[in-house]
Formats: structure tokens, C-alpha cells, sequence
């Protein structure tokens, strides 16, 4: 009888502890990291400034400047532009993307073979 609950409390002690042990391991993998937030959506945010946005597309931030100057110019200088606007938001004196917009501009501008200079 006494081997019977010898053995009963150890099996509840293992129990008990991978509970625990298993619970520390899904929080640790729960949380969204800073780095994959902007990329996979877990904690979204809806505007990404222009640093973020270069880390997004992989490019420079004087890169995604000059993606938006240049748009800027073709638009003012001829009045029409063809295709989707880089979504830049000014707000005061900074600039911020829109990620929605940012993802249906690099496919439209895919599609249409665009070149920046």
C-alpha cells in the first residue's frame, strides 16, 4: 500500500512539474518580437516610420526617399501618375507608411516593372 502512494505522488510531482516547465516554454514562444512585427503582423501597427519602412523592403533610408521624391516630382511636374503613390503620410514634419498601403504599392509596382534612379 505504501509503494502504491510512493509511486501516485511521484507521478504527480513529474506531472506537476512538466506543467510548468511546458507552461514557461509557450509563454517565451507567445510574444511577438520586434523585429517580426512588422513583417509576420503580430502586434500590427498601421504606420511604419520611414527607417522601418527600409527595413521592411530591404533597401536604404535614402532609397526610400528617393522613391518618394521621385514620385513626388513626376506627380507635380506632369499632374499624372501612373499606378499606385508610395502611401508616405506626413504628419507634421515626419513621415510615416502606411503597411497596407506599402504592400499594394510594391505589388502594383512589381506588376508594372517600375524603375527608380
Amino acid at each position: 500500500m505504501k509503494q502504491m502512494n510512493l509511486t501516485a505522488i511521484l507521478c504527480s510531482l513529474i506531472v506537476g512539474i512538466a506543467i510548468v516547465v511546458s507552461s514557461f516554454g509557450i509563454h517565451d514562444s507567445s510574444g511577438p518580437k520586434p523585429s517580426d512585427s512588422i513583417v509576420n503582423g503580430s502586434g500590427y501597427k498601421p504606420l511604419m516610420t520611414i527607417k522601418e519602412t527600409a527595413e521592411y523592403l530591404n533597401l536604404t533610408e535614402a532609397e526610400v526617399k528617393a522613391i518618394i521624391i521621385s514620385e513626388d516630382t513626376m506627380l507635380r511636374t506632369t499632374g499624372v501618375y501612373s499606378g499606385k503613390l508610395f502611401p508616405v503620410i506626413r504628419i507634421e514634419s515626419e513621415n510615416y507608411v502606411s503597411i497596407e498601403g506599402l504592400k499594394e504599392w510594391l505589388l502594383d509596382s512589381t506588376l508594372q516593372r517600375k524603375e527608380y534612379k
